[in-house]
């Protein structure tokens, strides 16, 4: 089994506990999206934890300013934040925040400051030398590639910051 394979079984295993959740319709409009937010943390580090304690052959880990060599940091911080924004997501998804708001708000601003803009700037400060490679013979690149990145990381964790923020203060 590869890689690859295993993060689909993991994959599959969110979305059937996600769709169980949702199932439920406890959430409120605005946590299905402060949800949502977060699921993109989650999926693209299906693998990563357990990659970089159990593949000798893996490189470390990049994401943002998020640099780190293979071993167990690799675990303990991406696994961290995959631990937490599953979480996340279903407490939000079954309306049971309370007392997570402000593990929440320190994930977000982490992960503003960490990933979601650092991310978006280093693309717009350099927009010919991003690109994403779908195959053979699709490349994007430039400011497509700033749009997918604020669409999937920076616009939603910002979102998921204020209203994080919000929820913490307003008490």
């Amino acid at each position: 089994m590869t890689w690859l394979h295993f993060g689909f079984i993991l994959f599959g295993a969110y979305a059937i506990w996600f769709a169980y959740l949702l199932k439920k319709k406890r959430f409120t409009r605005p946590l299905l999206w402060f949800g949502i937010a977060h699921l993109p943390y989650l999926l693209v580090n299906l693998v990563a934890p357990f990659r970089g304690f159990l593949d000798p052959n893996y490189a470390g880990y990049s994401f943002g300013l998020i640099e780190l060599p293979a071993g167990i940091l690799v675990p303990l911080v991406v696994g961290s934040i995959v631990v937490l924004c599953l979480l996340i997501v279903s407490k939000a998804f079954t309306n049971q925040m309370e007392n997570w708001w402000k593990l929440a708000f320190g994930l977000d601003l982490m992960l503003v400051g960490l990933v979601a803009a650092p991310l978006l700037f280093t693309i717009l400060s350099d927009p010919g030398g991003n690109s994403i490679q779908l195959g053979e013979f699709l490349t994007l690149s430039g400011y497509v590639v700033a749009f997918i990145i604020f669409m999937l990381f920076t616009g939603p964790t910002f979102f998921a910051l204020y209203y994080s923020g919000r929820m913490v203060f307003k008490k």
